[in-house]
């Protein structure tokens, strides 16, 4: 929405965009860099720099046509994208390179006064420098803003007395460099900054009388304008001066003008300009980070005074840049900016790269571009992070990573939305058809259930049973049924509280809620649905009761869902016992049935999760067929790959009289083909029983 008394795009963006890109570095190191690398080298890092920042540009100026930016610059473009947490996470370290580029000005500033009166002290002129600043930002921002038509004018003539002065070499051009003081990448890092302008408009956005019209073309003039500058420069440099004196003297653009007056003009102005420019735009990234209470005492950060000024953040950002000036110099200050912003810009293409790659209706920005564009950017930020310094490279995501955890923890809620939803439904739906195009295994078997539930108190009853059938990596798909129009809310928050402790151990829960009066007419239907679904259920899961019309409501419901390809389990909870101590499974093995697979399967994710020991049980048809049965498990346990401490337990004689006899925390059992086997099991078992029936889709050899 725009502001009556807003600025516009010259005074707003362009030239405070263009005086930062402007600044110490072109007046004080790159003559320096051209005498260090040569002109061939010395334009391909120029080239190279601003293929990202103009990438960048592109990409944050695509977003800016597709949504309402508020204050905060980049740091809004990144948080309306991929939430309050990578926001703050970008935010944050965006907020102190800001506020450590004033410092880097500053100290600039107090090189270039030292060139003339070498008697003073650098770090007392680097006080004053920043008492005034911080003064002039106080005060006001458009105040802060239109001196910057006067120091425009000072930059562009000093421009002007450079390129018409003296030569100061009687030879050949400086084409190359043995790069006597810093490698190819240490001089691109040094370099760097001053190309990280491209942000100071952005930070302004609210302040903007059309933050959309203005920063896109504001920061794109400025950029290109800055891009010919430099070009133009050191191909100058590199025709008037000689390469040893380009290395020695680092403020050799002073003899080199018409008039002296109107370089010392233009470099004081240009450098206390980016000085200024940041020490303005810092506070705004500072007061939106507490506007949106990312960071601890938000409510202190975000205060504005009467006017709209963010005096707090100011007063903070500028003390924070002090520290900085009477701690670094200007060239470690430069490999420091250098990483944080090639981060910020990083993120910032990216943010493109996935809202466009994930391919929403959302977004559909009137600055369209080819893909090729962020993902350049993205790229090009992080391959030249880990050029310029690999080690500080990891620091650096490292701390962007701790940050987000941190926030993540806090639970932020965005009122604008994200797309990390969307990004995570791509991976989903790209994995769904390559999942859909490749067969089926037995290989690939864990366990996807369904568990039908009539009431949340039923669920929370077997849900120390579910938790050890399918964690970590299995899947639960919770089904109910509600015979009104919709769940209400007071239903609702029970499965989720039913459901809570699952999802916080990061366990695939998925709630399923249909319309109807009783499962017996919707099951069968939604089962259908399900299992032809991506990542369907493999298996069912019903509890036993002891109330006999509902055992026989369960066995008419068995014999309903046998048709299916899915494999069916029964849990009896024991009434007094539940599930016992969990340190003993018995699986009840028969002589080639096709349960044994599914029954050995969901016994392994129990013992893995209770600490359970495993006992494999079978009934011989006489004593002398024993020592045969013990070798034949004995080789199942090592084909099965079973746990070492599995035990063998053989019997000889009625399976229901040894059952009855053989105790167990849960025992699993084959399913039954009359249902009246399975009553009679339970009433003999001594602790949990399940009883399990192989859906064709298990093979616990492979």
């Amino acid at each position: 929405m725009s502001k009556a008394k807003g600025l516009g795009t010259i005074e707003g963006v362009y030239i405070p965009t263009l005086l930062t890109i402007l600044g110490v570095i072109m007046y004080l190191r790159l003559g320096w860099v051209v005498g260090n690398v040569g002109l061939w080298n010395t334009l391909l890092i120029i080239m190279m720099a601003h293929v990202i920042t103009i990438c960048t540009a592109l990409s944050m100026s695509s977003m800016l046509t597709n949504i309402r930016i508020g204050p905060g610059g980049a740091y809004a473009i990144i948080t309306r994208s991929l939430g309050l947490e990578m926001g703050g996470a970008i935010g944050i370290p965006l907020y102190l390179s800001q506020a450590v580029s004033v410092a880097f000005y500053t100290t600039g500033f107090g090189e270039l006064w030292i060139a003339f009166f070498p008697d003073h002290s650098i770090k007392l002129v680097g006080f004053i420098t920043w008492l005034i600043l911080t003064a002039i930002s106080m005060i006001s921002v458009r105040v802060a803003f239109r001196v910057q038509y006067f120091i425009l004018a000072a930059v562009a003539l000093s421009v002007i007395s450079f390129l018409t002065g003296p030569s100061l070499n009687p030879g050949t051009m400086v084409m190359t460099g043995t790069m006597p003081e810093a490698g190819f990448w240490a001089t691109f890092a040094i370099f760097f900054p001053a190309v990280t302008g491209v942000l100071t408009g952005a930070t302004m956005s609210g302040e903007l009388e059309d933050p959309r019209k203005s920063i896109i073309r504001g920061t794109l003039a400025a950029v290109f304008t800055g891009l010919a500058v430099y070009l133009t420069i050191a191909i100058w440099f590199a025709r008037q001066v000689t390469q040893e004196m380009l290395l020695s003297d680092t403020s050799v653009i002073l003899k080199l003008g018409s008039v002296k007056l109107l370089i010392i003009a233009g470099l004081m102005g240009a450098v206390l300009s980016s000085a200024l420019s940041t020490l303005v735009s810092a506070p705004r990234t500072l007061a939106a980070l507490g506007e949106n209470r990312v960071i601890p005492f938000s409510g202190f950060f975000a205060k504005k005074d009467k006017k709209g000024e963010p005096q707090i953040a100011i007063v903070f950002s500028s003390l924070i840049s002090l520290a900085v000036i009477y701690a670094g110099n200007l060239d470690s200050l430069a490999e420091l900016l250098t990483m944080f912003f090639l981060t910020t810009y990083g993120m910032i293409n990216l943010v493109v790269l996935l809202e466009q790659g994930i391919g929403i209706t959302s977004f559909r920005p009137t600055l369209s571009m080819s893909i090729i564009v962020p993902i350049i950017g993205t790229l090009g930020s992080l391959s030249v992070m880990l050029l310029i310094n690999p080690l500080f490279t990891g620091v650096t995501l490292l701390t962007i990573l701790c940050i987000y955890s941190f926030l993540k923890k806090r639970n932020l809620t965005s009122p604008w939305g994200d797309v990390r939803g969307g990004v995570f439904i791509s991976i989903a739906e790209w994995a769904a058809q390559k999942a859909m195009n490749t067969p089926y295994h037995p290989r690939l078997w864990k366990p996807s259930v369904v568990i039908p539930v009539e009431r949340p108190e039923d669920f929370r009853r077997i849900s120390r049973f579910v938790r050890s059938l399918i964690y970590p990596s299995g899947r639960m798909y919770y089904l109910t049924v509600h015979p009104e129009e919709g769940m209400d809310a007071v239903g609702e928050g029970q499965i989720n509280e039913a459901l809570a402790p699952l999802k916080e151990e990061r366990v695939f829960a998925q709630k399923i809620s249909l319309r109807s009066e009783a499962f017996s007419s919707i099951l069968y239907p939604a089962l259908q649905c399900l299992t032809s679904s991506f990542l369907p259920p493999n298996a069912i899961l019903f509890t036993v009761s002891d109330d006999n019309e509902k055992q026989i409501k369960l066995k008419n419901v068995l014999a309903e869902i046998r048709p299916l390809n899915i494999a069916a389990m029964c849990l009896w909870l024991h009434p007094k016992y539940n599930l016992g101590l969990e340190r003993k499974i018995n699986i009840w093995l028969r002589d080639k049935s096709p349960n044994n697979d599914l029954a050995v399967l969901c016994a392994l994710q129990m013992v893995r999760n209770m600490g359970a020991e495993l006992h494999l049980c079978r009934v011989a048809s006489n004593e002398r067929h024993k020592e045969k049965v013990r070798k034949e498990l004995q080789s199942f346990i090592e084909e099965a790959r079973l746990p070492v401490n599995t035990r063998i337990e053989i019997f000889s004689g009625d399976f229901f009289e040894i059952f009855k006899e053989v105790s167990a925390d849960i025992s699993i059992v084959g399913m039954p083909m009359q249902y009246e086997h399975l009553a009679n099991i339970i009433g003999n078992a001594s602790g949990s029983v399940l009883f399990v029936a192989s859906g064709g889709q298990e093979n616990v050899l492979v």
